[in-house]
């Protein structure tokens, strides 16, 4: 009897145990943002997957300093079809305000898509205004 309760517990104790996998396998990637041929100062970039295009998994945001990005360790993003949208600041804000970036670019956010490769590296990015 009491094999079948240890039994029990411990396939409820490893069913319960939180998985070491925790959805698609995730890239870091770095590069370069430039608005109209020129590097963003400062903003942000978004990675979302493009599920028109059957690519689905979680979104990942970087911040643009001074024309790059690098997405955080383990936070990258999952590869394949992308919507990419670059909101650009001035990057004239003050450090501890709510425009800490600075004003934003007229016209942003910026959009356009692309193919990420699945594997670490550098992608670089260009939007237009």
């Amino acid at each position: 009897m009491r094999y079948w309760v240890v039994l029990a517990l411990c396939v409820c104790v490893c069913g319960c145990a939180e998985s070491t996998v925790d959805g698609p396998s995730r890239y870091q990637i770095s590069g370069e943002v430039l608005l109209d041929g020129k590097p963003v100062v400062a903003g942000t970039v978004q990675f979302e997957p493009d599920a028109s295009e059957g690519n689905k998994g979680p979104m990942t945001i970087a911040e643009i300093h001074e024309g790059h990005y690098e997405t955080d360790y383990g936070k990258g993003v999952i590869g394949g079809p992308q919507k990419i949208i670059v909101e650009a600041f001035d990057g004239k804000g003050e450090p501890g305000t709510s425009m800490m970036l600075g004003r934003p670019v007229p016209g942003g956010p910026f959009r356009t898509q692309a193919d990420i490769p699945k594997e670490n590296g550098t992608f670089d990015i260009s939007v237009q205004s």
